[in-house]
């Protein structure tokens, strides 16, 4: 698949001078300040998209000149090019620049960057909060939002057919971009010309309502993954095309009516009075978190009916640019969102920006957690050269690296507050959520959170030598309080092994293995012979796979629920705390010993009838 090797911007909005980012084909989180020029990158690409269905060079080159639309630098001279030019790069390393620019706009030479438009998604905060805007009076109509922001990026089945019986492409917006001017000139009413362009209008109808019809089961799936109580649906109002004027049967208007989406919502399980579970204006019930799940709901419908309906070959590049979109959200909705880009979305290349330093952490966490490698990690911050602010752009290096830059710097009490950093960071990817809470449901300091990790690795039955190794640490290296006065030489040697504790922990691999909710069973029938057990465990916790680099994979402890059927005599249900290991291992121990003793080949997942053994992956 062909992906952004490059992306290489010359006095484009806050871009001064020319400025390449490099992304090497891989994903991109990006942090920048308020004023650095993050969302220039984000504008960048979706002027590069849109230009494919400007019907001249002129309509994009005023971007880059000096009209009232331009988007040149305004430090910039006159005389100095502008320019948003992309390097794709195929698996094979064949290389194909496209740049729109004042002077050249080769974007619509060739089908890959169209194919690019169909196969990608922008998704801009300002752009998803327009679902905010709408006065208590009015309904919440998408349609001027898609017209503004997603018909691009929405094929329908057939190709437009124009009244001069020219071809035009499947897209929504060149169907709307022709429709919604009215003929011009009108022709006659009985003449072919008005008539196609009148089937025009009516297709174009047809085709958006069965686009509308077939996102919509998709939409809801969604808000059921982000906890909400509701569903919604559309309301279609075509528009049509010279009607007749208000209150007349005879004088028309020679002018297309532009179509409406009204958005409803309607609450199924939630006791609100009789008659009042559909809500026609949902913007005046519904909080602003709400709304935003509703609008990346239908954002994320559209790209999975991309994947399910395209014909895009597999060397289409497909990008995913998300763009400050979860500011609006609560923490708990922020991750299943994270968890939904990185799982369901692994066929994009996906770039993330946001100006919340936090908030970039947590992503970072998170792509930690789903042990992705394919990702670049870039910091920007506005300087200024000669008086004219610009972006300073800079990799963005993990407290590991920082703490050893330090180090190596003999810089040691700031090598010793990364490495503070990195010990709450390892331990926060390693332990599962619920670990990471004191009884009393506050978050563990770095002292708890280290404890933790040690039992946990303990539990699964993990060589806990390097978590050992992390808590003698805890009581000086990172203790922030033992610095006062060290002798430098010791203190030299501790930030060193403490160093290389750390690189040896994040070696750990760390997987999700097992859902809550899976069941798992086994069988094993007494010593003497005359008893069969059938062991059936519920898990009610999520089960990991942990493995050192020497050492073989061990499946993580949790609570469970289970039954144990008795020679087919079903008992009554048990609970514990425990690994699978114990559970089969002691079971074992009294059998007839005919089954295998390990028991990664013994147990069975329900769901697909597969062992352990053939689903582990390290």
């Amino acid at each position: 698949m062909n992906k952004i090797k490059k992306i290489v911007l010359k006095n484009f909005k806050f871009f001064y001078g020319e400025v390449t980012i490099d992304l090497e084909r891989q994903n991109a989180l990006i942090f920048g300040e308020n004023g650095s020029g993050k969302s220039s990158i984000y504008w960048a690409l979706y002027t590069f998209l849109q230009s494919v269905y400007k019907d001249s060079p002129q309509k994009v080159q005023k971007y880059f000149n000096q009209s009232d639309q331009s988007l040149r630098n305004r430090f910039v001279d006159d005389a100095e090019d502008s320019f948003i030019k992309l390097v794709f790069e195929d698996s094979e390393k064949s290389i194909n620049e496209k740049t729109i620019s004042n002077s050249t706009v080769n974007t619509k030479t060739g089908n890959m960057v169209k194919q690019a438009v169909l196969g990608s998604e922008l998704i801009n905060y300002k752009l998803l909060s327009k679902i905010h805007d709408f006065k208590n009076p009015q309904q919440i109509d998408l349609f001027p939002l898609m017209d503004k922001d997603t018909l691009m990026f929405i094929n329908f089945r057939e190709n437009l057919i124009k009244s001069d019986h020219s071809e035009g492409t499947a897209n929504a917006q060149d169907w709307w971009e022709y429709i919604k001017g009215g003929m011009q000139p009108r022709g006659k009413m009985h003449e072919p010309p008005y008539k196609t362009f009148k089937t025009a209008t009516e297709k174009f109808n047809e085709e958006l309502k069965f686009y509308l019809d077939s996102i919509i089961e998709s939409v809801n799936d969604y808000l059921k993954k982000f906890n909400q109580k509701f569903t919604v649906s559309f309301e279609f109002i075509p528009c049509e095309y010279d009607g007749f004027e208000k209150e007349s049967t005879t004088k028309r208007t020679h002018r297309t009516e532009i179509p409406k989406i009204y958005l409803h919502a309607t609450f199924n399980h939630v006791k609100l009075a009789e008659g009042k579970k559909q809500i026609t204006r949902p913007h005046t019930f519904l909080n602003e978190a709400k709304l935003t799940a509703i609008a990346l709901s239908i954002r994320f419908a559209m790209l999975d009916q991309k994947l399910d309906t395209s014909s895009l070959s597999d060397e289409t590049p497909k990008f995913l640019v998300l763009d400050d979109l979860l500011i609006s959200l609560d923490m708990s909705n922020r991750e299943r969102v994270l968890d939904i880009v990185l799982k369901d979305f692994s066929k994009y290349q996906i770039l993330i920006l946001t100006h919340d330093r936090n908030f970039f952490e947590l992503i970072r966490h998170r792509i930690n957690r789903f042990k992705q490698d394919n990702w670049k990690y870039i910091e920007m911050y506005e300087c200024e050269k000669d008086g004219i602010p610009q972006p300073y752009i800079k990799i963005s290096d993990t407290y590991l690296d920082k703490a050893e830059k330090f180090f190596l710097d003999k810089e040691y009490e700031i090598a010793g507050n990364f490495l503070r950093k990195e010990a709450e960071n390892f331990c926060k990817d390693f332990l599962p959520k619920k670990h990471q809470f004191t009884s009393e449901y506050n978050h563990h300091d770095l002292n708890g959170l280290i404890l933790r990790s040690l039992q946990f690795a303990k539990d699964a039955g993990l060589d806990e030598t390097l978590f050992t190794e992390l808590d003698s640490h805890r009581k000086f290296v990172l203790n922030p309080t033992s610095h006062d006065s060290y002798d430098v030489p010791k203190f030299n040697s501790e930030i060193g092994n403490c160093l290389k504790t750390l690189k040896a922990l994040r070696k750990i691999k760390n997987e999700p293995f097992l859902k809550r909710g899976d069941q798992v069973e086994f069988e094993l029938t007494t010593a003497d012979g005359a008893d069969t057990y059938k062991f059936e465990i519920k898990l009610e916790d999520d089960f990991r796979l942990l493995k050192l680099p020497t050492g073989d994979s061990v499946l993580s402890k949790g609570m469970v629920n289970y039954w144990i059927t008795k020679n087919g005599t079903k008992g009554e249900l048990q609970h514990k705390q425990d690994s699978l290991k114990k559970m089969y291992d002691h079971c074992y121990s009294s059998s007839d010993k005919v089954k295998n003793a390990v028991f990664w080949e013994e147990i069975i997942i329900c769901a697909n009838g597969n062992k352990l053994k053939e689903e582990r992956k390290i």
